[in-house]
């Protein structure tokens, strides 16, 4: 019998890596495929890659109708879009009252969600362990991502729902793969990203605080060049479900660590690489002004810490390749120099 999955997320830095992963999996054969792509104009190039992926454009309706068919349903697009989870589970709802089989949901969150604002950043708060279902799941709606993450927990409290919920931390390494190769997929990490951009438009790389506070990381790259090492722990929870392993779901969250990162050092690495490409005039940090904080309020979090440990998912056979810090700021000069690259 074939298994139904809709994507959403496809051309996104991680969501292509997954779904270039599912198209190499073993039971690919077996899968109806449909990405669920905003930009009609990239669901067509999707399409036109002859890979067998059906895509859908549109609003939220066509959202909720594609959720209505599904078996599956992987969601790389938006860890805070409340809507469209709206959308998703409106779908996956209709879809139980025809058949009466839980629909699999596999969503994307972030280790963000343990984001501690209070702390002193130099001394960095304990890291949370993602089996220690007790704290996560009493962490407020107003942390972020949680106003998506509860609702998934609450509709697979109800049953309609299984979902399995994946809160990587900051991830490095350029993405490969099928979508990257046909110009789809944007290959630098999404965090790497976010800074490069606020460095250029503002002409000098700026930082909040000391910038002394400490994130987990992960590395994304693995033999074979189609799966990240986060991106194959979702690949990994995917194959479980599909066989029948029990798994923790709902409430339950799955990390990956291969170490952790200053973010200072992270922040120089960066504005260096820069400079060398001539993005930057120079490679000298400066502090942001609250109007600055204002205008990009995603960069207070990188002035607090995010820690987690990942015991739950180590126990389910994954593993990371890297364990080095050095391996995350050494990776983000190719980064950049990607992203210089893009004009």
């Amino acid at each position: 019998m074939s298994t139904k999955i809709l994507f959403l997320g496809a051309t996104g830095y991680l969501g292509g890596t997954i779904l270039d992963g599912l198209l190499s999996h073993p039971k690919a054969s077996q899968f109806v495929l449909t990405a669920y792509i905003r930009s009609a104009d990239k669901a067509k190039k999707v399409e036109a890659l002859g890979l067998g992926i059906k895509t859908v454009s549109g609003g939220l309706d066509v959202v909720e109708e594609a959720a209505s068919k599904a078996d599956f349903i992987f969601n790389c697009a938006s860890s805070d879009d409340t809507t469209l989870n709206e959308a998703i589970l409106r779908g996956a709802k209709k879809a139980f009252d025809v058949t009466k089989v839980p629909v699999k949901i596999i969503h994307t969150s972030g280790s963000a969600i343990v984001v501690d604002m209070t702390a002193d950043p130099s001394h960095p708060s304990p890291a949370i362990d993602d089996a220690d279902t007790t704290t996560l799941s009493a962490l407020p709606i107003t942390a972020i991502h949680r106003a998506v993450d509860i609702p998934l927990a609450s509709a697979s409290q109800e049953g309609y729902i299984r979902a399995y919920v994946v809160a990587p931390p900051f991830i490095y390494g350029l993405a490969t793969g099928r979508f990257v190769d046909a110009g789809l997929q944007n290959p630098v990490p999404t965090a790497v990203m976010v800074l490069a951009r606020m460095a250029c438009e503002r002409g000098v790389f700026g930082r909040v605080g000391e910038a002394g506070n400490v994130w987990s990381a992960v590395e994304a790259h693995l033999v074979p060049r189609t799966s990240f090492i986060v991106a194959k722990l979702e690949l990994h929870i995917f194959t479980s479900v599909l066989e029948g392993k029990p798994l923790a779901s709902g409430q339950a969250y799955y990390t990956g660590v291969d170490g952790e990162v200053v973010v200072r050092d992270v922040f120089a690495q960066i504005a260096a690489a820069l400079h060398e490409t001539g993005k930057l005039a120079s490679a000298e940090i400066t502090q942001l002004t609250p109007e600055e904080i204002a205008k990009w309020p995603i960069l207070v979090f990188f002035g607090a810490n995010s820690r987690m440990t990942d015991s739950r998912s180590r126990g389910l056979g994954w593993k990371p390749t890297h364990t080095s810090p050095k391996d995350c700021i050494a990776s983000i000069k190719e980064s950049i120099r990607v992203f210089a690259s893009q004009g």
